[in-house]
């Protein structure tokens, strides 16, 4: 066999590697059964408390070292720089938020750590835009208006639920209202995303990272309305779609690295 026939085609790249995803979902179904049955919602610490941020710190890193390799590209280096920076602001956010449950004994919504999750956000819009600016030049008006659509629909959404369950705003809607903002309007960029790249060589892999932006955001809207109603626990639900959001996450930006 000659050395052109031996030759990567990324194409071959462009493929769920389906060994990867189920092994995705054992591990949120085993992760969900840990949280659910083995550890106690008693205050303590437990490794359970730990797994949003680490699940940031690996996601983060991955994603800085990625746009290491493509240091000298004219949009993958900034972009998943700001990607890997917004997810290590999210394990900083995380870390400063055990910090006021565990060690101060204060509640942490809302406290000092809200600023890094806020922070999140701009930083992940940021690699969101540049790769879809960079890629698409022209919009028609359908898609100009998909973003702020779906996001503005997102946060009605929430607001309805919301009032339905409160009969009445307060504080903590208002302050939950900014997350659930920068939530939506990232889901929105990247389901933009992936109709920019569903045809092309980045097609699966902008798939994966949307699916994975998806959870994260259904999960943080989901989050900020059980804290509305004082339901939210570390056994909750949510935190599994947060585990398995990032594993998703790092799956996506190892087939990007493997792709480009």
């Amino acid at each position: 066999m000659s050395s052109a026939s031996k030759k990567f085609d990324p194409r071959s790249e462009n493929k769920l590697n389906y060994k990867a995803i189920v092994v995705i979902i054992i591990l949120t179904i085993s992760y969900q059964i840990y949280i659910s049955e083995f550890m106690l919602d008693n205050g303590e610490f437990q490794f359970g408390s730990m797994t949003y941020g680490l699940g940031a710190l690996i996601s983060g890193i991955f994603a800085l070292y990625v746009s290491k390799k493509y240091a000298g590209s004219e949009v993958f280096g900034a972009a998943y720089a700001a990607l890997g920076i917004g997810l290590l602001l999210l394990f900083a956010g995380d870390t400063i938020y055990l910090y006021y449950e565990h060690v101060l004994e204060e509640d942490p919504y809302p406290s000092i750590a809200d600023v890094f999750f806020v922070l999140y956000y701009p930083f992940t819009a940021y690699h969101l835009i540049r790769n879809i600016r960079y890629f698409k030049k022209d919009f028609n008006l359908s898609s100009k208006l998909f973003v702020p659509g779906l996001a503005l629909a997102i946060v009605l959404i929430f607001a309805f639920i919301s009032f339905d369950s409160l009969e009445g705003y307060s504080f903590d809607f208002y302050f939950g209202l900014i997350f659930v903002m920068g939530s939506s309007l990232i889901l929105s960029l990247a389901i933009l995303g992936v109709t920019v790249f569903r045809h092309s060589i980045l097609g699966v892999a902008w798939l994966l990272l949307a699916v994975g932006i998806f959870l994260f955001t259904f999960a943080d809207v989901w989050y900020y309305y059980l804290e509305l109603v004082e339901e939210y626990s570390d056994s909750h639900f949510t935190n599994t779609l947060w585990i398995t959001s990032n594993m998703i996450i790092v799956y996506a930006l190892y087939k990007h690295k493997k792709i480009i």
